[in-house]
Parts: structure tokens; sequence; C-alpha cells
């Protein structure tokens, strides 16, 4: 399967962007991106939906269509963790903030852009990683994924044109040599933030930079 899918995140030509904030209304009217494994297929599942449930097809085809790319990268990113010997899968895949144990820590996995609204440059990041964590954490989706349980970021980057970072994100034997590298000699930080509630939270952190070129 994982063979298939890559060749079908290969098809696509361009990452269109969301048009609006993330929610879980159109999440739910777009869950069918779990179970989709071609291009053709999801079309057919997006015009379906959008009829059923009587949304604006192009807006809502871009948000599909970026949260099935986004969905699929990252489960093969996640299967290149759970790979490795010191990598034991979580049992619930719908465990809402743990995707697996690194030597018996539990984590959840969250791929993301550098973010164009960070305050400081990708080289900044990398050199004081804490700064970019604590941002990541403070800035996430107040949707469901929401959570400050302990959490390894895969940071993407295209340097010549950021436009193109979506792209990196379908490297994958070279993000497989980042994600083994990485878990030779796994390094964590302590975040530290505040939760809604204002109480302090320190999450245990990792963080890995695939910037290209």
């Amino acid at each position: 399967m994982n063979a298939d899918i890559r060749a079908e995140l290969m098809r696509l030509t361009h990452l269109p962007s969301w048009d609006r904030v993330q929610h879980d209304e159109w999440d739910v009217y777009s869950n069918f991106i779990y179970t989709t494994y071609s291009l053709d297929q999801l079309r057919r599942e997006i015009r379906r939906a959008a009829e059923a449930f009587m949304l604006p097809l192009r807006p809502f085809a871009a948000y599909a269509i970026r949260r099935w790319y986004n969905f699929h990268t990252h489960q093969i990113v996640l299967e290149m963790f759970c790979a490795h010997p010191r990598v034991l899968r979580e049992e619930d895949p719908r465990h809402p903030w743990v995707d697996f144990y690194v030597d018996g820590i539990p984590f959840d996995l969250k791929l993301t852009e550098f973010p164009r609204r960070y305050p400081g440059s990708v080289d900044e990041a990398r050199a004081e990683p804490r700064s970019l964590v604590n941002w990541l954490y403070t800035h996430q989706s107040a949707e469901r994924r929401y959570h400050l349980a302990n959490r390894i970021f895969v940071v993407f980057h295209h340097t010549q044109d950021p436009s193109r970072t979506w792209e990196v994100r379908r490297m994958f034997d070279w993000i497989r040599g980042v994600v083994t590298d990485f878990l030779e000699a796994p390094q964590f930080l302590r975040a530290n933030i505040t939760d809604p509630l204002g109480n302090r939270r320190s999450p245990l952190a990792g963080i890995l930079f695939c910037v290209y070129p």
C-alpha cells in the first residue's frame, strides 16, 4: 500500500492553500481522505461530499486535497519511525496524543512547515530549537488535535523557494535518513509553555529539521 500511495502523492503537481482555517466541521465532511489512496478516487469523493453536504466545490476540494496529502505523508513518516528498533508503535491508532514510544517514552508525531510567522530564521531556529518548539506548541490548532503532551516535530523548509516546502514532505528517501540519524542518538528537550488555563507545562519534545537543499 505504501508504494501505491507514494506514487499517487508524487502525481500531485500543486498543493492548494487551505483557503480557510482548518476546523472540525469540514474535517468531518472530508474524513474519506483516510481511506482514499488515489487522486482519481479522491476527486470523486470530493465531488460526492460537496454535493451531499451542499458545500462550495472549489474551496472544499482545496481543503480535502491538502488534508489528504498531509495525512498520507504523515503516515509514511510515521512508518519510518516505527520501523526503528528503539521505537514501539502505540497499539491504539486512535490514541489522541501518542503515536509511538521511543525507549518507552510516549510521543505524538507532528509534521509541519517552518512557520512563516515565526520571529526568526531557520538557521536561528536550528541553533536554538527550544524557542521554535515553544512557538509550535503555543500556536498549534485549537481543534481536535490540540494537546500539550510529548511531541516529536519534523519541520520542513525549502530554502530557495518556501512556497515549494510542501514538496519536501514527499522526499521520502532523504527524510528516512534524517529520521534514522535522529533515532540513532535521540536528543530531547523540555518545552516551557502555558496552557489555556494559565498553568505552566513542560512536555518532552524532539525536533528534526528537513531543510532543502
